[in-house]
């Protein structure tokens, strides 16, 4: 299956072949993470030895998947498809509201987990370590999508009012 986004099948094909900067959700949200590198290198010094693994995030109810390479300042964010994705140290699944609860600390991940809300598959160690660095941030929704500040409190208050986003 082809997606195409601006007449370019952006999921179908990897970014490396496309260039560095093809994607402009690929760059705004490594942008996001590397603002969030900047301010609070410590969420990523607690990733200890997998702050270089790769970290793909799977939405069940999107066509596409996210490859996170948390290293630090230089940690990138890659849109790929879900039947090629490459490698990846470990693999998380859920829906995507779920997914945005784990990056934001609003639902529980262990509670996740049990439910079968939220699948990881290969290295454990490392999704454990995400979840650990990210609890320790305390980071929003607008932090993750690294949105304008004019932007951050509304999205936040739209978001606690949809409810928590729980694991069911």
């Amino acid at each position: 299956m082809r997606l195409k986004f601006l007449d370019i099948p952006w999921a179908a094909t990897p970014s490396w072949q496309l260039g560095p900067l093809t994607h402009p959700v690929d760059a705004w949200l490594t942008a996001s993470v590397r603002r969030v590198a900047r301010a609070r290198p410590d969420v990523f010094r607690r990733l200890g030895r997998f702050q270089h693994s790769v970290f793909l995030i799977v939405p069940e109810d999107l066509p596409c998947a996210f490859r996170l390479s948390p290293a630090g300042e230089r940690a990138t964010v890659e849109i790929v498809g879900k039947r090629n994705p490459g490698p990846c140290a470990v693999r998380i699944s859920g829906r995507m509201r779920t997914l945005l609860g784990l990056f934001d600390g609003s639902i529980d991940a262990d509670a996740s987990f049990f439910s079968r809300a939220l699948r990881v598959e290969g290295a454990t160690e490392a999704a454990l370590a995400l979840h650990n660095a990210l609890e320790a941030a305390e980071l929003h929704a607008s932090d993750i999508l690294g949105l304008p500040a004019a932007l951050k409190t509304p999205l936040d208050r739209l978001l606690q009012a949809m409810g928590p986003r729980s694991a069911t």
